[in-house]
């Protein structure tokens, strides 16, 4: 797959300019903060489906009055996407089976629970990690991405070639 450099919070912001149209969440607020450019090497539309399915996840776990707050920052040579709502939490249990496939419990009974798996390959393929945290039913959920940045793919790829 070709990857480009990106501007990671132009990118997440795409994203959550595409939902706010759609029906089902054009009254659910989502928070964006993110200051400086942050660049990455990716392929922009398979980092499009890793936003989208993060936040579409934190947008259908919220309850009437619930927010989604996203973050593009920076941390020494990672970029990170925090995606954090107040919405219905998650399990112990949930959280230890969240990335594997067909794994959902999605309050609607709707979802084939691939989202999540598709989301850690993706994140995986780009040299990135992905982590998720609730503290329990009901206290919301954090998903934190982090990818190199731009300088550090570059000296890994430096570096691989060499070896």
């Amino acid at each position: 797959v070709e990857k480009q450099d990106a501007d990671l919070g132009a990118l997440t912001q795409d994203v959550i300019e595409m939902i706010r149209h759609l029906g089902l969440y054009r009254n659910k607020p989502i928070v964006f903060t993110g200051k400086d450019r942050v660049l990455a090497r990716v392929h922009a539309p398979e980092l499009k489906q890793v936003v989208l399915n993060l936040l579409t996840n934190a947008l259908d776990s919220l309850e009437q009055d619930g927010v989604v707050e996203v973050e593009v920052s920076q941390s020494g040579d990672r970029g990170l996407l925090c995606v954090h709502d107040n919405g219905c939490g998650m399990t112990e249990q949930v959280l230890e089976h969240l990335f594997e496939p067909f794994f959902t419990r999605r309050r609607d009974g709707q979802g084939t629970g691939l989202g999540l798996s598709i989301t850690y390959r993706i994140v995986a393929d780009h040299g990135g990690t992905i982590e998720a945290h609730s503290d329990g039913p009901g206290t919301g959920s954090t998903f934190r991405v982090t990818l190199p940045l731009v300088q550090a793919q570059e000296q890994h790829e430096k570096l691989t070639q060499a070896a």
